[in-house]
């Protein structure tokens, strides 16, 4: 094998496991703005993306049967930051009042998302065993190394180009639809890896990409609906008791008796 067929097959095989970093870093990059949380990203994903598939590797190679019993508790870990995080945004959240979410909260659903998009890639480890047949030691070591980079780079091109996008389709003052339509992309595509890594790893539900896509879709839609009902709600009662107030020291009109 040449230097050029190894570059190529380290490049492919980065391209192939960071697609889901890709689409996931596009579609948080609204939320992705504090340089700690953008560095925790890149450095999670890029980190993760090179170490789980050499573990896969290595666990291949020495015939260790630990990591099935794994899977299932990472699986629920990743759904549960997820789902941890989803409560506290959706709870009080409502298309009509604009909430920026807090940093603390976006460490956590960071930390869920990049074990539920990078969980995937230690199954490549196996298939990697196979791969490196008949190549040197040093390659084997530093192709895990280019993968890193190559999901690196995918990572920070999808957050400029969303970026950049925002930018051109940004409007002085959104509306309702705009806030709700951004609101359900985000927490829909979040909620989507929370459920991949909940079906996929822990229960072992073969279900297609679009079902739990459309699935995520519906539980957050719904949520954000009886949140917006809620926030209407609250908002009439505000009004009358604003209305009742303003009578509250008027002088009384009733007569009084002389």
């Amino acid at each position: 094998m040449t230097l050029v067929d190894f570059i190529c097959a380290s490049v492919f095989m980065g391209l192939g496991v960071g697609v889901d970093v890709a689409a996931a870093t596009f579609a948080r990059a609204n939320q992705l703005k504090a340089l700690a949380l953008v560095l925790l990203w890149v450095i999670g994903v890029s980190l993760t993306h090179s170490l789980f598939p050499m573990l896969g590797y290595l666990l291949t190679y020495f015939s260790v049967n630990a990591l099935p019993a794994l899977t299932p508790v990472i699986g629920i870990i990743a759904f549960a930051c997820i789902a941890l995080y989803l409560k506290s945004e959706l709870t009080h959240f409502s298309p009509a009042a604009s909430t920026r979410p807090a940093q603390d909260k976006q460490l956590l659903v960071t930390c869920g998302v990049i074990l539920a998009v990078s969980w995937d890639a230690l199954w490549s480890g196996p298939a990697k065993s196979a791969q490196v047949v008949g190549w040197p030691e040093t390659w084997v070591w530093l192709s895990f190394a280019i993968v890193g980079v190559v999901v690196a780079l995918l990572a920070i091109t999808s957050l400029l180009l969303a970026r950049q996008l925002a930018k051109q389709f940004t409007c002085t003052k959104a509306g309702l639809a705009a806030n709700w339509l951004s609101a359900a992309l985000q927490y829909t595509v979040i909620g989507y890896f929370g459920l991949l890594a909940l079906c996929r790893y822990s229960l072992s539900l073969n279900w297609a990409w679009w079902q739990l896509l459309l699935l995520a879709a519906l539980m957050v839609n719904v949520v954000i609906y009886l949140g917006h009902i809620k926030h209407l709600a609250q908002k009439r009662s505000k009004l009358k008791r604003h209305d009742v107030s303003r009578y509250r020291h008027w002088p009384s009109t009733i007569p009084v008796n002389r």
